[in-house]
């Protein structure tokens, strides 16, 4: 895994070597709309997820190939509600955050810091992963066709579900 994570490095510092020095960039603000985890297929109970304080940004980068680079980063703070029981849970979940998207339509995801993943019956399945759960250190996902299919954590992780059932 550790050597995954290398490769998906290195390819990213290549990437941001090699991009044209007239390639657009565009540094805007990114908007984080509430909304809820279904309790079919996830914790098991509804879990609305809404932003305490949203000052991110990202940078996009299109190299000529068509792939797509984009860093998030700034402050970002969530509260999670378990809707049934009105518990909820503050989580910092800042990141950054580095993704790239492929031309094949494929994405690596690379998270540095304190993140949050909410995964599918699909993407939990591929990854042995649970429903919703925080991390902090470095995480290197894979996805394709909308789900996640590899992902490997350097540091810590809490179960979401767990931090908020009955």
């Amino acid at each position: 895994m550790k050597l995954t994570a290398l490769r998906v490095l290195l390819a990213i510092t290549g990437l941001a070597a090699i991009a044209p020095a007239d390639t657009a960039q565009a540094r805007e603000p990114v908007t984080f709309p509430p909304f809820t985890l279904p309790a079919s297929n996830r914790c098991g109970f509804p879990v609305h997820v809404e932003a305490v304080s949203d000052n991110e940004y990202q940078d996009v980068t299109t190299l000529a190939d068509g792939t797509t680079i984009t860093r998030v980063t700034g402050r970002l703070v969530l509260s999670f509600t378990n809707i049934d029981t009105g518990l909820s849970i503050i989580r910092n979940v800042s990141g950054p955050s580095t993704e790239i998207d492929h031309p094949d339509g494929s994405v690596t995801i690379v998270y540095e810091g304190p993140s949050w993943f909410a995964f599918g019956p699909v993407s939990q399945r591929n990854t042995g992963q649970p429903a919703l759960f925080f991390t902090n250190g470095r995480v290197v996902l894979q996805a394709a066709n909308g789900f996640v299919t590899s992902f490997s954590l350097a540091g810590q992780q809490v179960n979401g579900c767990e931090l908020l059932a009955p």
